[in-house]
């Protein structure tokens, strides 16, 4: 008689896009993939929020709207546990508040004897676990609640297994699925692109003072800024900084911010503060030379010459990386060209999921019964 195929089941406790961002990005990619793997059964349950600071979200949004969303997710989870009979629950957050949630839902599936995977998805663990913050001491107590912990930049990894080295800690990068991106563009305009939220911490005030100095040198090149903001604070930056060849594109769809950016020449991200950012990776397979912030996961990604690494809030590393780049297009066929190279060993979605299938497949091979 033909053994019948194990069908793992699988939850997934994830952002799901709209709105817009890296993880949920990231949720969207690892559904899609996984829509074609008969060999597991999945479900989500969604941890977006209704609101983002972009649209004006408010301290009572964060606290009361929180709480009630944390019961919500609660009775969900237990919904899924009993219905579903889980195998495994796989878990995103994004650190601050949000691990307060993580904690009720990691004791639900403790409870169950479910064993669950904690996906940290933000760059500032060592900093928190220096300052001992709330912050800190609340993660702290849910990874050892998790079955594992998966980090996706070796600064946090190291850490981890530091601070936590009785805990099981995993160092997993973020993927990217090749295929659905356009196809590369060979000759790209005359055009810089910033693709994400924005916000300060993004580096938009950085950026917009180092463009008002390249911008005198370089006026047949412009600055294409992709992403949703507030009216405010658009307003307030048009009142201190001259947008002289820059186009505020606004919000656009996941495949209208690959055109873009597939039609550009540089792709820069300088953040203060960031996790493994999908952009630098689609702007890796688009064939785009990165200028991006030490910071996150941004080292791992272009250490051996596949980027150019700048300081955070640093207006003059901007400066001088936009222009070293626009004088050089060998420079920057040379760094994307690099980046292309370590993309398809490192971080192509068939790789990274492997990577993921084998966490989940060992929890369930030790789960008590």
């Amino acid at each position: 008689m033909q053994r019948k195929a194990y069908i793992m089941k699988l939850c997934l406790v994830v952002p799901c896009p709209p709105p817009y961002g890296g993880i949920a990005n990231w949720t969207a990619m690892i559904s899609n993939y996984m829509e074609g793997n008969s060999n597991i059964d999945f479900s989500i349950i969604n941890t977006a929020i209704s609101k983002r600071s972009t649209d004006g979200r408010t301290l009572f949004d964060r606290i009361v709207g929180s709480g009630f969303d944390m019961l919500k997710k609660g009775k969900q989870l237990n919904k899924h546990i009993k219905n579903d009979k889980l195998d495994v629950i796989h878990m995103t957050t994004s650190g601050q508040l949000a691990i307060i949630r993580d904690i009720i839902l990691l004791k639900i599936a403790k409870k169950h004897n479910i064993p669950i995977v904690y996906h940290l998805r933000f760059g500032r663990v060592r900093e928190i676990s220096k300052k001992n913050t709330k912050e800190w001491r609340l993660l702290a107590r849910a990874i050892k609640l998790a079955s594992t912990t998966i980090a996706i930049d070796c600064t946090t990894f190291n850490e981890l297994r530091k601070r936590s080295p009785d805990s099981n800690i995993s160092y997993i990068p973020n993927p990217i699925d090749i295929r659905t991106l356009p196809q590369r563009s060979e000759m790209g305009d005359q055009t810089i692109v910033f693709l994400g939220w924005v916000i300060k911490t993004k580096g938009i005030e950085e950026l917009l003072t180092a463009w008002q100095q390249v911008y005198k040198k370089h006026n047949n090149w412009s600055l294409k800024i992709v992403g949703p903001y507030q009216t405010q604070y658009y307003e307030e930056l048009r009142a201190v900084y001259s947008f002289g060849g820059v186009r505020m594109m606004g919000e656009k769809s996941h495949d209208e911010a690959m055109e873009i950016l597939n039609r550009s020449s540089i792709f820069i991200l300088p953040s203060y503060t960031e996790g493994f950012p999908n952009a630098v990776l689609e702007a890796m397979a688009l064939g785009k030379p990165v200028i991006a912030t030490r910071v996150g996961a941004i080292p791992d990604i272009l250490a051996d010459g596949c980027g150019m690494l700048i300081r955070p809030r640093c207006t003059s590393d901007i400066a001088d990386a936009l222009d070293q780049l626009i004088v050089d297009p060998a420079q920057r066929k040379k760094l994307a060209g690099k980046a292309y190279e370590k993309l398809l060993k490192e971080y192509t979605m068939e790789t990274v999921f492997e990577k993921y299938l084998s966490v989940w497949k060992s929890l369930c091979a030790n789960a008590p019964t």
